[in-house]
């Protein structure tokens, strides 16, 4: 009992040592446009993952996981090719304003007003947040485009068909990897 109360008696005289609390608020106080600077890019950062997490549920849902990484690379893979938008709204809703031309069919085909599957959509978020921390999958490499086997878009036969996963194709350009 003896040494547990020398260490309580320790460890209250280091409290009493150690700055007040509304020192070490101030210390790490932001100013006011940090604070906004950290807001916004917080929101940035939600508004790509939810972004990334709706391509994934209205084109890979039904997918296995590695399917869905898949997808979420063939994303990132855009937002790096400065033929794309740089970020991943851009790449996402790219061409959604006009009736065809839409990158992602999701977007301009009326899914978005349907309500998403619980399930579903929980398993899209995690796995975009997965993407978005680094975790991808790697035999889609390079690819930019996919396709499921049921469709046979003009521009397939122009590019590299790097892997199948599931029932979506997918693509790179042609030339160096």
């Amino acid at each position: 009992v003896a040494a547990a109360t020398i260490f309580v008696m320790h460890v209250v005289k280091r409290l009493a040592i150690a700055p007040s609390p509304s020192k070490i608020e101030k210390s790490f106080k932001l100013k006011r446009t940090e604070k906004q600077a950290v807001v916004a890019q917080r929101r940035a950062r939600l508004a790509e993952e939810n972004c990334m997490a709706r391509a994934i549920y209205f084109e890979a849902r039904s997918e296995s996981e590695l399917g869905q990484l898949a997808v979420a690379r063939v994303i990132l893979n855009r937002v790096k090719d400065p033929a794309y938008p740089n970020t991943i709204c851009g790449v996402v809703y790219q061409g959604s304003e006009r009736r065809t031309g839409c990158q992602f069919s999701f977007t301009c085909d009326g899914s978005l007003a349907r309500v998403p599957n619980r399930l579903f959509w929980e398993r899209a978020r995690n796995v975009a947040v997965a993407a978005l921390a680094g975790y991808v999958y790697t035999p889609v490499g390079l690819a930019t485009h996919y396709h499921t086997f049921a469709v046979h878009p003009y521009w397939s036969p122009k590019l590299i068909n790097v892997a199948n996963i599931g029932a979506p194709r997918f693509f790179r350009f042609p030339g160096a990897a």
